[in-house]
């Protein structure tokens, strides 16, 4: 049933509130939030369901990052679990993926790019130094080409735009990447129309996140609270893929 446990939820917002305090570095600000609301927005469904924990958030100047919620844990879930060997993360934020990937016997070593210094500060603030996590302050889109055999693509702020096709030709371009993944990956998947995703080539680690994601939403008995993605939307995006994928 993972990721749709509540129980292992509760138990990842937990450990991670226990971890990350309270601070503020510039115009980076963290903070903790405790959730009331009667309904959870997860990963892909919304339910009546009460979640009444304190959750840190990551704030900017003029823009709301993360929250480490229901949301994040479902929706990195299998991200996680497919980290291997050499992995390159664009997106710092609280942290959160990185360290659990870093937990993983499967990952050799973690290159994170992050252009808000604040933002790495805080997070060095709670975690320290990982001798498998290295962090480069900077623009990933002109960072020094390198070799990853898992690349996840994390700066979209819980929103599907068709700047996931542009920075998948890019980060493909500048980099040398055997599996390339980026944050909604099995949402957009599940929410194309077969009749056009049928003739779309699709790359063998989406389809396995898909597969595993539909698997643990039908197990956990929350497929009846699945909510498809903007059709249109996903229609160009999908096209647009179409182009880059062949």
């Amino acid at each position: 049933m993972k990721p749709y446990d509540k129980n292992f939820v509760l138990n990842k917002i937990k450990e991670y509130d226990e971890k990350i305090n309270s601070n503020i570095i510039g115009n980076h600000e963290i903070f903790k939030t405790y959730n009331k609301d009667k309904v959870t927005e997860g990963y892909m469904y919304k339910r009546n369901e009460e979640f009444n924990i304190d959750m840190p958030d990551l704030e900017g100047k003029d823009k709301y990052w993360m929250r480490i919620s229901p949301k994040e844990v479902q929706s990195t879930y299998g991200i996680i679990k497919h980290a291997h060997g050499k992995v390159g993360v664009v997106g710092l934020g609280l942290g959160y993926t990185v360290q659990e990937m870093a937990k993983r016997d499967e990952v050799k070593e973690i290159i994170v790019y992050e252009i808000e210094e604040d933002i790495i500060n805080l997070y060095k603030e709670n975690f320290g130094e990982n001798k498998k996590i290295k962090i480069i302050k900077g623009d990933a889109y002109k960072a020094k080409s390198e070799t990853f055999d898992y690349f996840f693509v994390d700066i979209y702020e819980y929103k599907l735009t068709d700047k996931v096709v542009s920075d998948y030709v890019l980060f493909n371009k500048l980099h040398k990447i055997e599996d390339y993944t980026f944050w909604g990956v099995e949402h957009f998947l599940l929410s194309c129309r077969y009749e056009e995703i049928v003739w779309v080539y699709i790359p063998e680690i989406w389809m396995e996140l898909s597969k595993k994601a539909f698997a643990s939403l039908q197990e956990s008995g929350y497929l009846k609270y699945y909510e498809k993605l903007d059709e249109k939307l996903v229609s160009d995006i999908l096209q647009k893929f179409k182009v880059v994928l062949e």
